[in-house]
């Protein structure tokens, strides 16, 4: 089997099947066929010992690929890792707690197929074998009932509009005359209906043949996917309709409504289902946002159920008596408001005039932008909008970001930062057509020229230059998109800034659905009006952000009316004086001590503190003096077990000084001098690891 080209892949993705995953690559491992095939295993950073498992039989089996994932992904990325593996005519699944149970399995379908050029799928019966219940039960299988008049299902022959709307056949019993070598549909994600969209795109390619034989089983248990589907479909369809929805609005598009009657009708599932729960939970403005989200889908939802409509009548009367649903909402005013004269006199901002080397001219001067309530909604909308293969990110990254795109199922990857956070370019090399590369500028340090030249020389990868820790402006960087964070430089209420081509679009309503600006806003104006409780109000500063990591609506007035008038000329040489003032007494104990003239804007002063002092003695130190310092903002926790190197042991050690245009020489003397008390052992608090006299 060594060294032939197989004529079929079996793509196996798993997670956390030690107890199955043997009996899996058994079933598919011991196929008796007249042609060389191949198994591939995507394990997606097991952590019960399914790795060594699959490792000791890829090393007896020539013919077994093995592609372990660094860290977890929730199955986005490990799946189309292992698509993009397959070059074979052919291409099957077998999920690692699933298995087949007949030899001729493959052998009887790829032969069928291979005499029968104008069939491109071909699936069978399926055995559903339930966990934790007795085994005396009667079987249940996933079939199609071919006992009919027409001859063509008695021969178990169908066609792609049969299998949209009533979908009756299982994974692990596919084989696909395999079509996308050279990549899936740009739409194409893994979300939890991929089985389906992968039948539908071979499907139309030709016939079905559905042999009326089980040869596989389905493992079920509580952590499936669709487990809660048959105990509680109202629950269900709550925590994964939407995603249900888009997948299917997708799939139209797609086929330019060529199925659109079908999909129409398992759109309606999950809305139905939704609406249903709702109603049973006395959830009636979840009821108006659904109908809001899914009117064109909605209207015909309600007027095809009586009972259905007659509850939501007496639910929102006003909607049904005023303004039928099918009717469309009303027109909206589009008057500009009238300008209003007198009153209360707001914060006499705008009559400072604007400034032409303000920090705004600088950002946006000449440029396409578009401006959002915070940095992560600017930089999510993005990438939700470009429709991204898949991001790299830097393995000290927010843990905020990391959690968004768990959640909108966006893949991700990490790329090293090495013990100075500057990144080797190889990773490059690993990247994909599709992928976008996320660059970060740590305490105000731009990407480094090698990257920055290696990054534009990739036209099929995107690049994201994420300056929410710089005020420099990107000029002439090659990034496809330019990321600014005014929050995290400045201390303003709110604001996230994308600078680039087509974001035109992009511009969210000005309208703040979240609260967040206000929130903010008015803990500026109490940091403002009561500075000496600044470390108090931290906690509250954090709360805010955790809490609304994507608030809603545009920047506000305030914010930007700041950003027009602030100089950035001047802030820079402030900066620049006071990082060099830091750099006279502390570099050798600097993140790059090499850097005695810096040519960037910094955001604050990395410094390493020694192994022998703990993280904590220091900072608790400092602030015990009213100096405050951060770090590096990054929590450690298992998503990055296993993606940290030399990165692990600098998160550990590296703090940020202030160093920014609020402070004078003075006060760089004293952080200087608080610092080289401590690391001799002579601070107000004594030497780590003593017990304290009070």
């Amino acid at each position: 089997m060594k060294n032939k080209t197989p004529l079929l892949s079996i793509v196996m993705i798993t997670y956390n099947h030690a107890p199955y995953i043997k009996e899996a690559m058994e079933s598919c491992l011991s196929q008796e066929t007249s042609f060389p095939f191949e198994l591939i295993v995507c394990d997606d950073a097991s952590t019960d010992g399914t790795t060594e498992i699959v490792s000791q039989y890829a090393e007896k089996h020539d013919n077994l690929v093995f592609l372990p994932q660094p860290v977890n992904g929730i199955g986005a990325h490990n799946f189309m890792d292992g698509l993009r593996q397959v070059r074979s005519k052919y291409i099957a699944f077998c999920e690692g707690d699933d298995y087949w149970t007949s030899p001729h399995k493959l052998e009887k379908q790829v032969r069928f197929l291979e005499e029968n050029p104008d069939f491109s799928v071909s699936c069978h019966k399926v055995e559903l074998k339930f966990e934790n219940r007795p085994g005396d039960e009667k079987k249940q299988y996933i079939y199609k009932d071919c006992s009919a008049d027409d001859e063509r299902i008695r021969q178990g022959i169908f066609y792609a509009d049969e299998a949209v709307a009533n979908y009756y056949f299982q994974t692990s019993s596919y084989v696909f005359r395999w079509r996308f070598r050279d990549g899936l549909p740009h739409w194409f994600r893994k979300w939890m209906l991929y089985d389906h969209a992968l039948f539908m795109l071979h499907a139309v390619e030709g016939k079905i043949k559905y042999f009326d034989e089980a040869m596989s089983v389905w493992r079920r248990n509580e952590t499936g996917y669709s487990w809660l589907q048959n105990i509680d479909k109202g629950i269900f369809f709550q925590k994964e309709g939407y995603g249900w929805i888009r997948f299917y609005q997708e799939m139209d598009k797609f086929f330019s409504g060529r199925f659109h009657l079908q999909i129409r009708e398992r759109i309606l599932l999950a809305l139905r289902n939704m609406v249903e729960n709702c109603l049973e939970t006395g959830n009636i403005a979840r009821i108006k946002k659904i109908a809001e989200d899914h009117q064109e889908w909605f209207l015909k939802l309600v007027k095809d159920n009586a009972s259905l409509f007659e509850a939501v009548k007496l639910a929102l009367p006003e909607k049904i008596t005023h303004t039928p649903p099918w009717m469309g909402k009303p027109e909206e005013k589009t008057e500009e408001p009238q300008k209003i004269i007198g009153g209360i006199m707001e914060l006499d901002l705008l009559s400072i005039p604007e400034n032409a080397d303000s920090i705004w001219s600088h950002w946006t001067k000449g440029k396409e932008y578009v401006c959002f309530a915070n940095a992560f909604s600017a930089l999510i909308a993005w990438v939700y909008h470009r429709r991204i293969r898949r991001i790299w990110l830097p393995v000290v990254v927010s843990p905020i970001l990391v959690e968004e795109l768990d959640r909108l199922w966006i893949p991700y990857c990490f790329y090293p930062v090495g013990k100075d956070l500057t990144p080797p370019i190889d990773f490059i090399a690993s990247t994909k057509p599709g992928d976008a590369v996320l660059t970060q500028a740590y305490f105000g340090r731009p990407p480094e020229k090698k990257l920055c030249e290696a990054l534009s020389e990739r036209k099929d990868v995107l690049w994201i230059d994420d300056r929410s820790a710089s005020l420099e402006p990107a000029n002439n960087t090659g990034a496809d998109v330019v990321l600014y964070n005014p929050v995290a430089v400045l201390g303003v209420p709110d604001g996230g800034i994308l600078v680039g081509e087509g974001l035109t679009g992009l511009q969210p309503s000005p309208a703040d659905k979240s609260g967040f600006i206000t929130m903010r806003r008015e803990l500026t104006l109490e940091c403002f009006e009561n500075p000496s409780n600044r470390a108090n109000l931290v906690m509250q500063e954090q709360k805010i952000e955790i809490g609304n990591p994507l608030p809603g609506g545009n920047i506000s007035r305030l914010t930007l009316g700041l950003l027009q008038r602030i100089p950035l000329s001047d802030i820079a040489k402030r900066r620049q004086i006071n990082w060099r003032l830091l750099h006279e007494s502390l570099s050798q104990w600097a993140l790059c001590p090499e850097e005695h003239a810096i040519n960037f804007t910094p955001t604050a002063y990395p410094l390493l503190i020694p192994e022998n002092i703990p993280t904590v003695f220091l900072s608790t130190a400092l602030k015990k003096k009213n100096i405050l310092c951060g770090g590096l903002g990054m929590n450690l926790n298992e998503k990055y077990k296993g993606t940290l190197g030399e990165e692990s042991e600098l998160l550990k050690r590296l703090i940020h000084l202030p160093c920014d245009h609020r402070y004078d020489a003075g006060d760089m003397l004293t952080i200087a001098n608080e610092i080289l008390l401590i690391f001799c052992g002579k601070s107000h608090l004594g030497v780590p690891g003593t017990r304290i006299k009070i």
